[in-house]
């Protein structure tokens, strides 16, 4: 229900206020950014980097925010919900702010629900993260991940489900991007679970070579 009530709101707000059939609110995509910007992550990130000789594996808010506007496949208005971990941000009162026009960003305390999330041990707190990013129409993480990987296997096994190999094409459905890999377009790099794949390493300590196959 609050969903619902975000896309209503964010298709009321791109059109200037004017009055709207209630049906049209479910035109309105969702996309869910898995936003790694906290600052457990920053500090294990940028050593990682320096480690691996990586350049691609830490993202700062301004730069996911780039990337994630770069997505040819949005129709705007679009809800961009934020899967953060609020209370390890630096500032966790500006991480919906910054976004595009048309790019309605909501994260748990502006949707209202942090009472209820807040009440959850952990593994609950993950898991409805975990399906609020599964089922969006869009969804953008960080390869190096473990969650992001995870949420990209769910969604790509959806997808062979459906008799889809390659995300590659415009409008496939259940499309997945890495903001941290720039894309040859300029974007986010699209991104498919490589299926063939015998090893679960990628998954769970992640990769700069994902691709839509």
């Amino acid at each position: 229900m609050r969903g619902k009530k975000a896309r209503h709101e964010a298709a009321i707000s791109h059109n200037n206020n004017k009055r709207i059939d209630g049906s049209t609110n479910l035109s309105v995509q969702y996309i869910a950014v898995h936003m790694r910007i906290e600052k457990d992550w920053m500090i294990h990130c940028k050593k990682w980097e320096r480690r691996s000789n990586l350049k691609e594996i830490c993202s700062s808010k301004g730069e996911i925010i780039h990337k994630v506007s770069q997505i040819t496949d949005l129709r705007r208005p679009v809800v961009v919900y934020l899967a953060v971990a609020d209370s390890l941000l630096e500032d966790d009162d500006s991480v919906t702010s910054g976004w595009r026009v048309g790019m309605i960003a909501y994260e748990k305390k502006k949707l209202g629900v942090t009472d209820i999330y807040d009440r959850q041990p952990y593994l609950i707190k993950s898991a409805i993260d975990f399906e609020v990013c599964a089922r969006a129409d869009v969804f953008v993480g960080n390869s190096f991940s473990t969650f992001s990987n995870l949420v990209v296997l769910s969604r790509t096994e959806r997808l062979y489900n459906l008799g889809k190999a390659s995300s590659c094409g415009e409008d496939v459905g259940l499309s997945s991007y890495a903001y941290n890999i720039i894309g040859d377009d300029g974007g986010p790099q699209r991104w498919m679970t490589d299926m063939s794949d015998t090893s679960l390493q990628r998954l769970s300590y992640g990769t700069n070579n994902v691709s839509c196959h």
